[in-house]
């Protein structure tokens, strides 16, 4: 009976806070979940040297976390320890899209994402040849990144993230402001030339809705982000269709990961989307995601992978989001 009722309290809870994201950006609760960065947030320009603030790094790395093996089509987004990591392929372009944020306690130093094709070959360097390393990122301060792998051919790849401790560094990053959940998958100026959905300012030559506000995503369209799953027991796969966009997702155990395809059935484009899942672990919400926002074609698909290794889970919530096209 006690047990039932905590969960009804948790399953309570969740939905409140996803009807929260759904309509305003801002901290979504303790340390571990997801809270956007505020104005000032900004990551480097093009993503490929540092914050050029005064991070002072004491060469002691906190670790390097990889993510489970992915296959070229499947996007990713998780948490690689406490650094939160989204990234896909865009075989169009023939490069490697994505974000970085941190999500530790503290500031963070020697940033580096590392993406491995088939085992063996390393990408990481960005448009001017150099490899992808930030002096540092502030609690909560994200920044994108764009890896080109032209003529790359490869059946599986896995990103990792390496972090090191900082003997000083900006203070933190508060939660809301500019910049924050209305433009989410965006990060700072310029971000790669070929970057998310705009947040902060400019999110890229192909970044879509410009500067970003703590509602809606800015120049580019309205959000709708209102529709989600009910709370669906971790054993349970999950089907169905929320904000105009078909969800099929189930837990892999086994990786820790979710896997999904999100599909397009509408006869028109469906611009941004881009998928979160809420967990509920020791009474606290963490959010997973969202992944890179891509415009899905009438009938298009995506097949989605969003780790969540090393939680213990009993329920998740899927949220789609998107953005009107203009």
């Amino acid at each position: 009976m006690i047990t039932c009722l905590l969960r009804t309290i948790w399953v309570l809870s969740t939905l409140a806070l996803v009807g929260a994201c759904a309509g305003e950006g801002g901290s979504e609760g303790p340390e571990g979940s997801h809270a956007e960065g505020a104005e000032g947030s900004e990551g480097p320009e093009g993503g490929e040297t540092g914050t050029g603030s005064s991070f002072v790094s004491t060469g002691m790395s906190r670790g390097s976390f990889q993510s489970i093996s992915l296959m070229p089509d499947e996007s990713f987004a998780g948490l690689l320890y406490d650094t939160e990591v989204a990234v896909y392929f865009d075989a169009v372009l023939e490069s490697f899209i994505g974000r970085v944020r941190n999500e530790a306690s503290e500031a963070v130093c020697d940033v580096s994402v590392v993406i491995t094709l088939d085992g063996h070959l390393t990408v990481n360097a960005s448009f001017s040849g150099q490899p992808f390393m930030l002096d540092g990122l502030a609690r909560f301060q994200r920044a994108d990144f764009e890896f080109p792998a032209s003529g790359a051919s490869f059946g599986a790849w896995t990103v990792a993230t390496e972090t090191a401790t900082c003997s000083s560094a900006p203070g933190a990053v508060a939660g809301g402001g500019e910049g924050a959940e209305g433009a989410e998958g965006g990060g700072g100026e310029g971000g790669g030339e070929h970057g998310g959905s705009g947040g902060g300012e400019g999110g890229g030559e192909h970044g879509g809705s410009g500067e970003g506000s703590g509602e809606g995503s800015g120049e580019g369209g309205a959000e709708s982000g209102d529709e989600a799953s009910p709370p669906i027991p971790i054993n349970q796969p999950f089907a169905g269709t929320f904000g105009n966009q078909r969800f099929s997702f189930a837990y892999d155990a086994l990786h820790g990961a979710f896997r999904g395809i999100v599909e397009n059935p509408t006869g028109r484009f469906i611009c941004e989307s881009r998928t979160e899942i809420h967990l509920g672990s020791g009474g606290q919400v963490i959010e997973l995601g969202p992944t890179i926002p891509v415009n899905l074609p009438p009938g298009g698909t995506q097949k989605v992978v969003m780790s969540a290794d090393g939680y213990v889970l009993d329920m998740y919530i899927l949220h789609p989001e998107s953005t009107t096209c203009p």
